[in-house]
């Protein structure tokens, strides 16, 4: 589970989280579980760390695009996503409405 320490990381936490996933359109980030964690650096700067499905995920780089173009459209100037291989993803981290929504597709 992600937490967030203020109300701006958790307003920019829920942005990032309802991303759709490029390769499961179904899927938001926050239901696949590859949303890590949003942490702001300023007042207009935010670091996001994503922990892709595998190493080589090809999605990463769209991923981490519509991240970016999210959080600047609500006033972060500056958007690092981090990718994160540590713990690595894993099927335990989708959630229940993500598990419910892959039965559904």
């Amino acid at each position: 589970m992600v937490t967030a320490a203020t109300a701006l990381e958790a307003e920019l936490l829920e942005l990032a989280g309802a991303v759709p996933d490029p390769e499961l359109p179904v899927l938001t980030l926050r239901e696949l579980g590859v949303l890590r964690a949003v942490r702001l650096q300023g007042t207009d700067a935010v670091e996001v760390d994503l922990t892709p499905t595998y190493t080589g995920c090809p999605a990463l780089e769209a991923m981490s695009v519509d991240i970016e173009r999210v959080l600047r459209a609500h006033g972060m100037r500056e958007v690092t996503v981090r990718t994160v291989l540590s713990p690595a993803w894993s099927t335990d981290d989708i959630t229940p409405e993500g598990r419910e929504k892959l039965r559904e597709f």
